[in-house]
């Protein structure tokens, strides 16, 4: 570890500003929110393996809440009021006129019906005013009387039916890509009954869309600004006693009814699944007429169905499927009351984040970048620990961004490399002849000379030796002398004319006579012209 530095401090105060905005900002921004969400509900799962929703907004005003799932039950069968041609002719006409509607939807609501689903479609062209108005009045009588109507999309939109107004939410309200949802603006049977002053309505058939063939049902669409529900759908939130307003919508994850109620999965087109292989109690219409108190209220809403053989091979299809997209609602999962799950002390959260500051401050000191981002993982490491021994423990929720950022942070900072500078040294050179005046800077960076051309020597001609002239006596003949051996002395002894005469004179002549005793000749001795003309030269 290196001694704190700039560079350690500027790692502490990054380290710290993240754990602090993560302490107290977190929780109001939505995308980290969500985070720390689905970290809150892994931990969660890790230790209680339930399937789990967790909600609330994690912070000391709004902690998280936690559901857990409720073991699935077998709902009862869906009991069916199946509409057919009444061949016994127990009503006044068949199809069934708007006084015959009347008249069974009053028997019903006599017996104590609360909800009522009227999956079959009521479309006269000449109704008698005075049946339409005592259907309406009978509709009327239950809480919540849902009626089946088929969309579609045309070139000119209409406004959305009062019933499916009374009966959706706003498009803001919807969480997800609202706009992938099936798009629909006007009702496709233009003289369809459209109920009383508090009726409600869901969608049967959506003509502009194609049937996915994979075992799902439609749950949702969009008319304007408004979504809309499905028949089985709006027969459901109707039967638990919910508002639109208390149904949560997920385009693409689920939607769900109410805080304790189904939540049901549903893809990015707002399809949802259907039940397969169920059971049904049908009851014909005309028993409402001949059997007195027939048809006791239950728990669950009741439904009707048009089960006709003239009908169109869509309406028919759909009529058979309903049961089952009813029971798939009531089959969907279902979670307990919410249960908080409360954060520690303030204080307690700030210094746990402090001491996570500090030792990451310490993993970015060390010298090896491997060091570094090892003790930073163990140190996130150590910061999950936390989170899950204070849940499991103390049931304690830290907030898991700020206790989980330093060791994420810190691992980040540890492959951050130190800036190499240039070291500059300054000499001074001090000069005799003038006063010092400037500082040459000299740096320590080594400077390579470029390469130079090598010269390979030339050989160099040499001078012959001079030849050594003798003092020759002036009667005496001289004989010849070597070449090498007079060179050399002439060279030692008389370098010059003037040298060369004195010794001539001082030298007696019987000892160079001595010295020019003739010997025997050599292979330098042949230099005979050019010996003799340096030796007459040489005489005085």
């Amino acid at each position: 570890m290196t001694t704190p530095s700039s560079r350690t401090f500027t790692h502490a105060a990054i380290l710290l500003g993240v754990g602090l905005f993560a302490l107290g900002g977190a929780s109001l921004i939505a995308p980290l929110r969500t985070l720390e969400r689905w970290i809150v509900k892994r931990v969660a799962v890790a230790i209680d393996p339930v399937d789990t929703i967790v909600d609330g907004q994690g912070s000391q005003e709004v902690p998280w809440t936690r559901r857990l799932a409720v073991p699935p039950a077998t709902p009862p069968p869906v009991r069916m009021l199946t509409i057919d041609e009444d061949p016994e002719r127990w009503f006044s006409a068949s199809p069934l006129a708007p006084v015959d509607h009347a008249t069974i939807f009053a028997r019903l609501a006599d017996v104590g019906h609360k909800t009522l689903g009227v999956g079959h479609l009521m479309a006269w062209d000449e109704p008698q005013p005075l049946a339409m108005d005592a259907l309406r009045q009978q509709l009327d009588r239950f809480d919540g009387a849902v009626i089946a109507l088929p969309l579609a999309r045309g070139a000119a939109p209409e406004p959305v039916a009062a019933p499916f107004l009374r009966w959706s939410i706003n498009a803001k309200d919807a969480k997800g890509d609202v706009a992938s949802l099936p798009q629909v603006n006007r009702i496709s049977i233009p003289n369809a009954e459209l109920g009383g002053q508090k009726t409600l309505a869901g969608f049967s058939l959506l003509e502009n869309e194609k049937d996915p063939g994979d075992g799902t049902q439609p749950l949702l669409a969009q008319w304007g600004d408004r979504v809309i529900f499905s028949f089985p759908l709006a027969v459901e939130i109707a039967g638990q006693g919910l508002k639109p307003e208390d149904v949560l919508v997920d385009v693409g994850h689920e939607v769900r009814l109410g805080r304790d109620g189904q939540v049901i999965p549903i893809d990015g087109f707002g399809r949802g699944p259907v039940a397969k292989d169920i059971q049904t109690v049908e009851a014909p219409a005309m028993r409402l007429i001949y059997e007195k108190n027939s048809l006791p209220a239950l728990a669950l809403p009741l439904i009707t169905r048009d089960v006709r053989t003239g009908l169109p091979a869509a309406e028919k299809a759909w009529s058979d499927g309903l049961a089952g997209n009813v029971q798939a609602l009531r089959q969907a999962q279902r979670f307990q009351p919410a249960v908080p799950l409360p954060r520690p002390d303030t204080l307690m959260e700030l210094a746990l984040m402090l001491g996570m500051v500090f030792f990451g401050t310490w993993a970015t000191c060390q010298r090896n970048v491997a060091w570094r981002a090892i003790t930073a993982l163990m140190l996130a490491g150590i910061g999950a620990q936390l989170l899950y021994l204070f849940a499991s423990r103390q049931n304690l929720w830290l907030p898991p961004l700020a206790i989980l950022s330093p060791g994420v942070t810190a691992f980040g900072l540890a492959f951050v490399r130190k800036r190499q500078s240039a070291v500059t040294t300054t000499a001074v050179i001090p000069v005799t002849t003038a006063p010092i005046d400037r500082v040459i800077e000299v740096s320590s960076e080594v400077v390579r000379p470029a390469p130079q051309p090598v010269y390979l020597p030339q050989p160099v001609e040499h001078e012959p030796w001079p030849e050594e002239v003798p003092a020759v006596a002036e009667d005496v003949e001289e004989p010849l002398k070597p070449a090498r051996k007079v060179g050399k002395k002439a060279a030692k002894k008389a370098p010059t004319k003037t040298a060369a005469k004195k010794a001539a004179k001082k030298a007696p002549a019987k000892k160079a006579a001595k010295k020019a005793a003739p010997r025997k000749a050599g292979p330098t001795d042949e230099a005979g012209p050019e010996s003799a003309a340096g030796d007459d030269e040489a005489a005085p």
